[in-house]
């Protein structure tokens, strides 16, 4: 099956869709056929994109790229709400390439990867609907955001939506991540939010809810308020990076043979498993099996924890 014919196809089958929804729900109209003229365009800058790429049209292809972002930033707003400063095609993935050019690059499973960017407008409505989307919009909406869009499909199945909002010192970031197959939000980690501060060197991610909703209401622009055992663990955690990043650069003139690479490897694999679990800690998960079967892995195959860490598990209250 051509691309021509495969995007005629889609399109074929999402107006019999949107007829039918229409039938069902009068009253939704506009917002339906709108979404069907939205996918349309998305679906046909892509393929013209594809096009000037085959052929070298460097100019042609960075004004269909540039023609891209401004119909996201337009889709963005009309299905999220939200007003977007930039969109960030991420360099490699794009044009969206069709869904059997990657299940036959990497082998995967037909049935798991599909062709989405007919789908971007949905997926745009079902990340609005998410509380983490609404907590987010809410409080940063004010602020010059960007929308970064990429391709997953190689490897998850998925595609990444990410949200970026700051000023030029600070910035505040969350993501989604939605089914190429399926108009529907996918991950274990439903909220995520990521904070930024140049000015104090300040640099934090979390998954755990309550740290979130903490966040997105305090007056700070973006900070994760942890209590002071986690705070103890957070600086052991920056102690232990400062440590692995010292070993990096001091070991890499000494390897002059396998025998010393293999032990610089071993090593480093230590301080990066070591970091994990005291970053899984710090993000309140410490009595999640998870994080138990860390522990016990890093035991069996290093020996005990070092004897600061388990000071600090020893304080907690």
């Amino acid at each position: 099956m051509n691309t021509a014919f495969s995007v005629i196809l889609i399109m074929a089958l999402l107006t019999s869709a949107t007829l039918f929804l229409i039938y069902q729900n009068p009253d939704e109209i506009p917002k339906l056929l709108s979404l069907e003229k939205h996918s349309r365009e998305i679906a046909q800058i892509n393929e013209k994109s594809k096009e000037y790429q085959l052929i070298g049209d460097v100019q042609k292809f960075n004004d269909s790229k540039k023609l891209m972002q401004e119909k996201l930033k337009e889709i963005s707003l009309y299905y999220m709400g939200l007003e977007i400063s930039d969109v960030d095609l991420i360099d490699g993935y794009y044009p969206f390439r069709d869904s059997q050019a990657v299940i036959e690059k990497f082998g995967l499973n037909s049935s798991l990867v599909c062709d989405f960017e007919q789908n971007i407008s949905q997926h745009m409505h079902t990340i609005s609907q998410t509380e983490n989307f609404q907590m987010f919009a809410k409080k940063y909406s004010q602020y010059k955001i960007e929308l970064y869009l990429m391709d997953e499909r190689s490897y998850l199945s998925t595609i990444h939506y990410g949200l970026s909002a700051g000023t030029e010192n600070q910035s505040a970031s969350t993501y989604f991540h939605l089914n190429s197959c399926a108009n529907e939000v996918t991950g274990k980690e439903l909220y995520f939010l990521r904070c930024v501060d140049d000015n104090d060197s300040y640099e934090f991610a979390t998954f755990n809810y309550e740290d979130i909703v903490s966040s997105l209401s305090s007056p700070h622009f973006c900070k994760i308020e942890l209590d002071s055992w986690r705070q103890s663990l957070y600086d052991y955690s920056e102690i232990l990076r400062e440590e692995r990043w010292q070993l990096g650069t001091e070991s890499m003139p000494k390897l002059v043979d396998s025998e010393s690479h293999m032990k610089f490897f071993s090593e480093m694999n230590k301080h990066e498993d070591l970091g994990n679990i005291v970053g899984k800690m710090v993000q309140g998960e410490f009595d999640e099996q998870r994080t138990q079967d860390m522990i016990k892995q890093y035991e069996e195959q290093y020996g005990s924890l070092p004897e600061e860490l388990l000071e600090l598990i020893g304080n907690r209250t």
